[in-house]
């Protein structure tokens, strides 16, 4: 091919993409039903330290065709692929570009899954549905957070070897889109005290976490907790993720660490450093005036059990009205409150 020629098949190839955009995966909450066809068994199975990438492929039917491509998975997770918790433990997927290019997969790499846990429980599959909802409530309060789209997948095992499976799971988004879609740099800044983080994001996100009985984070650790930041020398931002020890969530498997003062999951703790009332209220204000799209967000969601709805709204009803109590501020966000320990 002449140097002509070539030049001629880029600008064709310029004016299709100036033409077709694929939708991106994060742009809906529309269901997207998929479907992935691999050796499952191998698959589910390889959970151990040198787990391995596991070829596969993955379509989806789009108007009146079928996008087809081929990934690899692999198992991911630390507690949840632990198979005495987890059957099916969650997964990474990992994307070819020049097979996703078109797809509503494009310009994803690697793509965190979260999957089911068990096959023949259904709670299992409702704890999913209410840790997408924490992702997404979450968002309501800052968009320095992860987006996640839901899916239906049906599981085809490439051997034979076990049943079809058709579950629920969410794909989360990728760490590094998420800060560039924020202008920011993602950071892995270990060891790093809350009160380096932007104050007022940091607090907003610890009464975020009591709201959700969620105490399994930490910042120094990077515990369940990513950081991002404008410049390398900017004041960073931490961004939660991994909800599923939350009272919401309320997995069998899920109790407080035994270095908390509290004796189950569904106690609330809050695990912010101490703030002033004027400080706390200025927050307060924010989760007041976004009430009604948290429960609005649970109530239509069709995912959701009635039960499992009815249980999530009557634990956002007890925070609010912590919040409007100031006996109960003092004593839950500010007596109770962490407090800095200077060295002598």
């Amino acid at each position: 091919m002449t140097t002509g020629s070539t030049c001629l098949f880029a600008t064709i190839q310029e004016k299709i993409d100036s033409v077709y955009h694929a939708p991106d995966l994060f742009e809906s909450d529309s269901l997207l039903e998929i479907s992935i066809t691999t050796d499952l068994k191998g698959l589910v199975k390889d959970v151990g330290e040198d787990n391995e990438y596991h070829k596969g492929r993955l379509s989806y039917v789009l108007g009146d065709s079928i996008v087809s491509m081929i990934v690899n998975l692999k198992t991911r997770g630390n507690f949840r692929k632990d198979r005495s918790i987890c059957a099916f433990p969650p997964l990474t997927i990992k994307f070819n570009k020049s097979e996703s290019n078109y797809s509503v997969f494009h310009d994803n790499h690697k793509l965190k899954l979260v999957s089911h846990c068990q096959n023949r429980n259904s709670k299992f599959e409702q704890m999913l549905v209410q840790e997408y909802l924490i992702y997404k409530a979450y968002s309501i309060f800052t968009p320095e957070s992860f987006r996640v789209r839901m899916v239906k997948i049906t599981y085809k095992d490439s051997e034979d070897d076990l049943k079809e499976l058709t579950k629920l799971a969410f794909f989360i988004e990728d760490f590094k889109k998420m800060a560039r879609r924020n202008g920011k740099i993602t950071r892995y800044d270990k060891k790093v005290h809350q009160d380096r983080t932007n104050i007022g994001k940091i607090t907003k996100l610890a009464i975020f976490q009591y709201m959700i009985g969620n105490t399994d984070w930490g910042v120094p650790t990077l515990h369940n907790i990513k950081l991002i930041s404008k410049k390398p020398t900017s004041r960073l931002i931490a961004v939660p993720y991994d909800f599923d020890w939350s009272s919401l969530v309320n997995a069998p498997y899920a109790v407080p660490n035994a270095k908390l003062d509290i004796k189950s999951i569904h106690d609330r703790l809050y695990r912010g450093y101490q703030r002033t009332e004027e400080e706390l209220e200025s927050i307060f204000k924010e989760f007041r005036m976004k009430k009604k799209f948290v429960y609005d967000l649970y109530t239509n969601c069709s995912y959701l059990e009635d039960s499992e709805k009815e249980r999530a709204l009557n634990y956002f009803d007890e925070f609010y009205e912590i919040i409007d109590d100031s006996k109960q501020v003092n004593s839950e966000f500010i007596d109770a409150a962490r407090i800095i320990k200077h060295k002598k």
